[in-house]
């Protein structure tokens, strides 16, 4: 038995030790920050989507206190750079119309691995593929050759958050919130896959909910 505990102990360490960690600050408008949130997960992604809805729970608790309202959530940690001696390999997947097989966009990318970084790639645009208004119409295919990768790899990551708010009014109930992060060359189009992958998960949601929800972004 002590050396069942042992063992466990040691797999959980381990474990902890694998893990990303993730730090999200709740800031108000004159940059104070107000609380700290942390979250750990097994990619950094991850752990910050964790993180965030930590940050927007606790505002939405104290929705009283107009400073907490109106504060922002944002990520204050970023991913460590691996050593120089760590080779990465890289994956693409091209987000392709199956109409006319135009490419609509490639998404890029790395790991330890080729096969955790092409599960990477088919994610990221298996997700794009579900924002589409006709997501049957477009597929995932990887693209073939080498390791390195068709384009830069992008760098910029950002979050956006949307709620769901009941009657389709400004005033009223927030019924859930919805976190999303999107990586991009710009941090421009990185927010606008984050917004549009948080809108969609939020009008999917609304579309079943039998009320009249609205989908509003939370800035």
């Amino acid at each position: 038995m002590k050396r069942f505990l042992v063992a466990a102990a040691l797999l959980v360490t381990s474990a902890m030790a694998m893990a990303e960690t993730c730090h999200v600050d709740m800031v108000a408008r004159n940059g104070r920050s107000i609380d700290k949130f942390s979250s750990y997960d097994y990619n950094f992604e991850a752990a910050c989507r964790q993180a965030l809805r930590q940050c927007t729970r606790e505002q939405d608790r104290r929705s009283y206190d107009r400073v907490v309202a109106r504060a922002t959530c944002s990520v204050t940690s970023r991913r460590p750079v691996p050593p120089p001696h760590q080779r990465k390999e890289f994956c693409s997947f091209n987000l392709v119309n199956t109409q006319n097989g135009r490419v609509v966009n490639t998404f890029t990318a790395q790991a330890n691995n080729e096969h955790q970084a092409c599960r990477k790639a088919d994610d990221k645009c298996f997700d794009a593929r579900y924002t589409k208004q006709n997501p049957w119409k477009f597929s995932c295919e990887k693209v073939r050759g080498g390791s390195r990768p068709p384009r830069p790899n992008p760098t910029v990551t950002r979050f956006c958050t949307v709620d769901r708010i009941t009657n389709g009014t400004i005033s009223g109930r927030v019924v859930q919130t919805y976190t999303s992060s999107a990586t991009a060359r710009t941090a421009y189009e990185a927010e606008s896959r984050a917004c549009q992958k948080a809108t969609s998960d939020c009008a999917m949601d609304a579309r079943y909910s039998h009320r009249r929800d609205t989908c509003m972004r939370r800035y």
